[in-house]
């Protein structure tokens, strides 16, 4: 089994400000993908920090993507996670919020960071964690995007996730996207709509701006 034992600093885009998001990345590793997200934030005037949790290696299949997955322990992916906030914070001004924003794995991460780790918010797409009352370390509001036929993440956010969060009273925004499948934002993927990835977007920079007091200015939608 492949190993990932190195902290990899993350990749920061931006300055300025005091609303920055640390971004993950799914299955197949920090790439293109995870890149044009930072574009689309950054004209959006949101600094951001890119994860790598693989430790620089690029998965070519899925298959390779879950074995490295599998090698993940919390302890690397916090870790992970704490060097990017830290890198973030010291480029933004004033009584900064960092936050995550993840996708598929990178969503569950996003979720797992938010409940350890002292970030401010979370943005979650379809992505989940081991232990659904771990939300009860969150210390800012979740928007959480699902889509309705997702047969593994949306049954699970329903019955578990959703309930854990009620319990410990934190503050959650759903939005069911319906119709779509698992991984409807990634535009290389087989299963990505592109009206949903852009409406998605929007419920995203809604609740960023709405974080930030309103202060974003207006952006193009990623798609």
């Amino acid at each position: 089994m492949p190993t990932v034992a190195k902290v990899v600093p993350a990749e920061l885009s931006g300055a300025g400000g005091t609303l920055g998001v640390v971004l993950v990345h799914d299955i197949y590793g920090r790439g293109p993908y995870l890149r044009t997200v930072a574009d689309a934030l950054l004209s959006a005037g949101v600094p951001s920090a890119s994860v790598d949790l693989f430790g620089g290696q690029v998965p070519a299949t899925v298959e390779e993507g879950m074995r490295l997955r599998e090698a993940l322990t919390d302890d690397h992916v916090l870790a992970t996670l704490e060097e990017a906030r830290g890198s973030l914070l010291s480029r933004l001004t004033g009584p900064a919020r960092v936050g995550t924003l993840g996708f598929c794995m990178g969503g569950g991460v996003a979720l797992l960071g938010a409940c350890h780790r002292p970030f401010d918010f979370a943005v979650d797409f379809y992505g989940r964690v081991a232990r659904a009352d771990d939300v009860a370390g969150l210390r800012g509001p979740v928007l959480l995007l699902l889509a309705s036929e997702d047969k593994r993440i949306t049954p699970w956010a329903f019955a578990e996730l959703l309930p854990a969060m009620n319990r410990a009273q934190k503050r959650v925004t759903v939005e069911l996207f319906p119709g779509v499948r698992h991984a409807f934002h990634r535009p290389d993927g087989p299963t990505y709509d592109a009206r949903a990835a852009a409406e998605a977007w929007r419920r995203t920079l809604a609740f960023l701006t709405d974080l930030d007091g309103g202060a974003r200015g207006p952006s193009k939608a990623q798609s």
